[in-house]
């Protein structure tokens, strides 16, 4: 009898559980039902791919840039098309905060600073308009003097500030503290408005649509914070300790430079006996990753590399040198010059310090290509020069060897208004006034390119179609203009007159179609034996602890059109003779490449021991340290919703805990059953 009791007990006390676990499992139903029928409960997240993110940079003062919080800023999607949306974001809507979208029309400097100080916006998403940027004539976040605080003309200088730049917004120069980002894919647009249009564009214009909404989460946390000095710091006390790590780094990357005569390292230079012959490698833009440079800095590379190509042929190189005043010509690619010139100002302190191969006295001429696009039949090409440092003789000789391709060379004034543009020159004038410098570019005073350093200054802005040979091409003016400068230098080395090379169209657009369209072309695949990206490469110098694909592709360029070709020798035997001699092994054949150098381009400031990080007279850039970069949108229900589920979500916890904690009490009556059961047996 007793056991039978207690049998009853235990189905009594099994049926009272199953009471519970009924009544749970029937709201848990009911809940999901629920939460299936409404898609605000299915708060899934989209990403968004193709984005390109703004991001932090300092200087021994200060930081710009963007930079999101930790886990990311949220808010209600909108696309301004107009005034009234403007205004919709910054003082009507109801529900801010909102992440605003815009097309580059719109990119301007007083709307983002009008986002920036709002408080109603946390993110702009700036858009890529289909096609080719047709509705936008002018876009550039750099300022409209660049460098000013980096060259010869102090604060006090009528010359110090001129618009070179008019397009020049200075929003790559300005702390923005929130992210920005730039969507780059067509189709990831067209989901972004896709999403506008169906849950968030407001009824008539001028209503707002009712919950839920499309939302965006936005994040792009930097490590770094307030200014170089500070970055560096927290960086050092983090290096002393296992496992942690750095919050920036210096900007910088490799300074490629080479002689084209041999030369014995005992022996000096005398003063006033080399050419230098100098281009820029780097760009600059506000988004990671796109700074395609097209004009800014490409069309001089490939003007350089043309003239290398020319001068480094064995037939007319042979023939060059000799006993006139002029010994050596040297070619140096600048890198990190759209901040702060720091390539070239750290050619000159190694100069200064005996770190090369020659010093700033030893420079007779210093001709620098700087903007060399020209496509239209009236464009010139001029020639800059300090008023400190004129050379008639010099000027003289690029107009007599531009008439020979029918090439308009013009002098600017040397006392004009405006001085000298910004340019690697500006770094050797600072420490040599007196030096013989030009700076030849396509623009007599503002710039012709109206997207300097900045992602739309690309193929299609500077006109560049590859293939195309016609009289006014752009690659047929750039090679018309390497071989006048060639042929310039080649009678400054008082080499034998018949000596003269001729445009060399084909390579001028190979080149450009390498930098500017694909690097899988076939002249970088040959110099590094194997496929590269079929996108360009970046032109941004980057942090100094990492070599960019730019510079290591342009200094196999310079090696291969400057090496010297080593005959009646094997592969292996090549790469066995590269540290000793300085072989090296490309485009099936061995060089010796021994004159062909590349050299730290990082700002002097970082190796100073107490430098003045505020005396302005290095450049100081670091970068901050990031984890990664998402954009995701996903569809916000109204904040009461979110308060209902929530509170809805305690109340479940709540009343699951009792549940369990009444079974926890009952568990004697639960499973006597099973212990009876046990003990019979």
């Amino acid at each position: 009898m007793g056991v039978t009791g207690t049998s009853h007990r235990g189905l009594h006390g099994h049926h009272v559980i199953w009471s519970f676990i009924k009544l749970l499992l029937l709201i848990l139903i009911s809940s999901s039902s629920l939460s299936l029928a409404d898609r605000t409960f299915t708060k899934v997240y989209e990403p968004i791919s193709g984005i390109n993110a703004c991001f932090k940079r300092l200087n021994g003062t200060h930081e710009i840039g963007c930079r999101s919080s930790s886990k990311g800023d949220v808010g209600i999607l909108h696309l301004i098309e107009d005034k009234h949306s403007l205004d919709w974001v910054l003082k009507d809507g109801p529900n801010a905060p909102y992440i605003t979208m815009l097309y580059p029309v719109d990119f301007t400097r007083e709307n983002i600073m009008q986002f920036r100080d709002s408080g109603r916006v946390t993110g702009v998403l700036l858009l890529k308009e289909k096609g080719i940027n047709t509705n936008t004539t002018s876009f550039s976040t750099d300022s409209s003097c660049p460098n000013q605080n980096s060259g010869i003309y102090n604060t006090s200088s009528s010359k110090h500030c001129q618009s070179w730049n008019p397009a020049g917004n200075s929003l790559l120069w300005e702390n923005l503290n929130f992210p920005i980002f730039y969507v780059h894919s067509e189709s990831e647009t067209e989901k972004l408005l896709k999403c506008f249009d169906n849950f968030n564009r407001p009824k008539n214009g001028i209503t707002s649509q009712g919950w839920p909404l499309c939302a965006t989460q936005l994040r792009s946390f930097m490590l770094a914070a307030v200014d170089t000095p500070t970055c560096l710091r927290r960086s050092s006390v983090f290096n002393m300790n296992p496992g942690a790590g750095k919050v920036c780094d210096p900007l910088g990357d490799q300074n490629i430079w080479a002689s084209l005569l041999p030369h014995n390292s005992s022996e000096s230079y005398p003063n006033n006996s080399i050419i230098v012959i100098a281009a820029r490698l780097d760009g600059a833009s506000l988004f990671d990753e796109v700074s395609p440079s097209a004009d800014s800095s490409i069309s001089g590379i490939v003007t350089v590399l043309s003239i290398m190509k020319h001068l480094g042929e064995a037939s007319v190189r042979e023939q060059l040198g000799g006993e006139g005043p002029i010994k050596n010509v040297y070619f140096m690619l600048f890198n990190g010059e759209a901040f702060g010139y720091i390539g070239s100002s750290r050619i000159v302190f190694d100069m200064a310090q005996n770190n090369f191969p020659f010093n700033i006295s030893s420079i007779r001429y210093f001709i620098e290509v700087n903007q060399a696009a020209v496509s239209s039949p009236a464009a010139s090409y001029f020639l800059h020069q300090s008023e400190l440092s004129q050379s008639r003789e010099l000027t003289d000789i690029f107009e007599k060897h531009g008439k020979a391709f029918n090439l308009k060379v013009k002098v600017v004034t040397p006392q004009n208004e405006w001085g000298v543009p910004p340019s690697s020159l500006q770094s050797f004038l600072k420490e040599r006034p007196d030096l013989t410098g030009v700076v030849l570019t396509n623009h007599k005073q503002e710039y012709k390119n109206k997207f300097y350093n900045e992602m739309f200054d690309d193929k299609e802005t500077m006109g560049y179609v590859y293939g195309d040979r016609n009289v006014y091409s752009v690659q047929r003016n750039m090679a018309a203009l390497a071989a006048t400068l060639a042929n310039s230098v080649i009678e400054l080395l008082s080499s034998p007159s018949e000596v003269k090379v001729e445009p060399d169209l084909e390579t001028v657009d190979e080149l450009l179609h390498c930098y500017l369209e694909s690097a899988n072309c076939s002249i970088f695949v040959e110099l590094t034996g194997m496929k590269q990206i079929e996108q360009p490469y970046a032109t941004y110098v980057g942090v100094a602890m990492h070599l960019t694909s730019m510079s290591q592709v342009s200094k196999l360029v310079t090696s291969r059109y400057l090496g010297y070709l080593v005959d009646n020798i094997t592969e292996d035997e090549c790469w066995k003779l590269q540290k000793d001699k300085g072989y090296y092994w490309m485009n099936e054949s061995c060089y010796d490449i021994s004159h062909v150098n590349s050299t730290e381009a990082k700002s002097p400031a970082f190796l100073l021991d107490g430098y003045d990080w505020s005396s302005g007279k290095y450049s100081t850039w670091t970068e901050s340290i990031w984890q990664s970069f998402t954009v995701r949108i996903f569809i916000k229900p109204s904040l009461v919703h979110e308060i209902i589920t929530l509170v809805s979500g305690i109340l479940m916890l709540v009343f699951s805990m009792l549940v369990v904690r009444k079974v926890n009490e009952k568990a004697d009556i639960i499973f006597q059953r099973s212990r009876t059961e046990a003990l019979v047996c």
